[in-house]
């Protein structure tokens, strides 16, 4: 009988005992998945999960009240896959914006779209190291007006809405339609004579007479007679210190005047009013015009020597290399001072009897520039409103366009400096 009991007790200790082991490890099966991964997590683990930060919320998924950990290797760089807006309850995909991207200098220097389009547009020393602004001046990606610019309520909105995308097939369709609104156009003024086919390594003329042959009435036309005293009011050499007069301001003041009164800037206004990109008040588009034009800054060193309308419509020497020379107005004067010998063609597009657009091999004062492009024909403020437009709608960036059937881009690069963004660059390439 004693033996019965013994036995009787042995086996409710043992049952006993299985129970409580089973409800120990019962509790810890259900222990909260979320903790287990945080007690368990790898480099595998690693999810494309919304992250959160300190203060802003949890988890929408199980263990509500928990904080969301972040499994990535470097936070301080990587941007929220997925956010809040306005911390409220929908879940959104985070897309980086060019300007958020700023502190990755390689994510917003532009790359070089040919890496035969030798035209040395990009030769210059400084690149950003602060986006608040550069005292020797910089390029940037940022945006295109500073935000000093707070008179006009239209530029605050300009930068706001600097984001405003535009179709490639858009901009294709504004630049015929502003070729149709170039309705006096100076190419029936113009003689061209291409000769022959060059490459950029070729160290043969293979054009001995000049490329342009020009009429004098075209210096009648409006605003070509405004372009054209502004030619004396800049030093060739980047390297030397511009001095701004009252009487060079006046033209520069003449020249937009003339420039905005024709059909063809009034049109790219409207698109660009249309677009987003500035206010209806016409003075501010015309301050946006002078300010990424005819803003001066350093282009490397500390000489304040050079501008966007310098680089473009005119041209520029530093250290020996040509920059910049995208006028054909310009390069026709300088060719009849023999400073500027046109050494053939590689490619060309012609406009439909109203001019052509080229890339070309030349010498300018006896520096070889082996790949430049310019169109050849057009008036100054349909090449000012192409090279607008792209800076505003896709600075630093490929801008899709079409003339005559024909397509091409243009590439505008910034030059940030003391603040302001200005045009360093603006060329088509074909």
């Amino acid at each position: 009988m004693s033996t019965l009991l013994t036995l009787v007790s042995i086996l409710c200790v043992a049952f006993i005992g299985n129970v409580l082991c089973a409800e120990v490890d019962n509790r810890h099966n259900h222990q909260n998945v979320w903790q287990r991964r945080q007690l368990n997590v790898t480099n595998s683990d690693i999810i494309n999960t919304p992250q959160f930060g300190k203060n802003s919320a949890t988890t929408p998924w199980p263990a509500l009240g928990r904080q969301r950990y972040q499994y990535h290797n470097n936070p301080s760089t990587q941007a929220p896959l997925w956010v809040r807006p306005n911390n409220g309850t929908n879940w959104v995909r985070n897309t980086p914006s060019p300007q958020q991207n700023l502190n990755n200098l390689h994510n917003t220097r532009p790359q070089t779209y040919n890496g035969n389009f030798l035209n040395n547009e990009r030769h210059f020393n400084a690149y950003p190291t602060n986006r608040g602004g550069a005292v020797n001046g910089a390029f940037s990606s940022g945006s295109l007006l500073s935000d000093t610019r707070d008179s006009h309520t239209g530029n605050q909105r300009a930068n706001s809405n600097q984001q405003i995308e535009v179709s490639d097939e858009e901009l294709r369709q504004f630049s015929e339609d502003l070729l149709h609104k170039e309705n006096n156009s100076p190419a029936q003024y113009v003689s061209v004579n291409f000769q022959g086919k060059t490459s950029s390594r070729s160290t043969v003329d293979e054009a001995p007479l000049p490329l342009l042959s020009i009429n004098s009435a075209v210096y009648s036309m409006p605003t070509i007679s405004k372009l054209t005293p502004l030619y004396n009011n800049y030093i060739l050499e980047t390297n030397q210190n511009e001095v701004y007069t009252q009487e060079e301001k006046n033209e520069e003041n003449d020249f937009l005047n003339a420039v905005l009164s024709t059909p063809v800037m009034e049109y790219t206004r409207n698109f660009l009013i249309n677009k987003g990109k500035i206010g209806r008040d016409p003075q501010e588009f015309k301050d946006i015009l002078r300010q990424i034009w005819f803003n001066m800054y350093a282009r490397g060193g500390n000489k304040v020597g050079s501008s966007g309308f310098e680089h473009v419509f005119l041209g520029e020497l530093k250290k020996d290399q040509v920059s910049g020379m995208h006028n054909w107005v310009y390069f026709a004067q300088e060719e009849q001072k023999h400073e500027a010998n046109y050494l053939g063609y590689m490619k060309k597009i012609d406009l439909g009897g109203k001019g052509f657009l080229v890339m070309y091999h030349f010498t300018f004062h006896g520096n070889d520039k082996p790949v430049n492009t310019m169109f050849i024909g057009t008036s100054p403020e349909f090449e000012m409103a192409l090279y607008s437009t792209c800076f505003l709608m896709r600075p630093d960036r490929v801008c899709p366009l079409k003339l005559n059937g024909n397509r091409f881009i243009i590439r505008t690069y910034t030059f940030r400096y003391r603040g302001k963004n200005m045009i360093g660059s603006a060329f088509a390439n074909v």
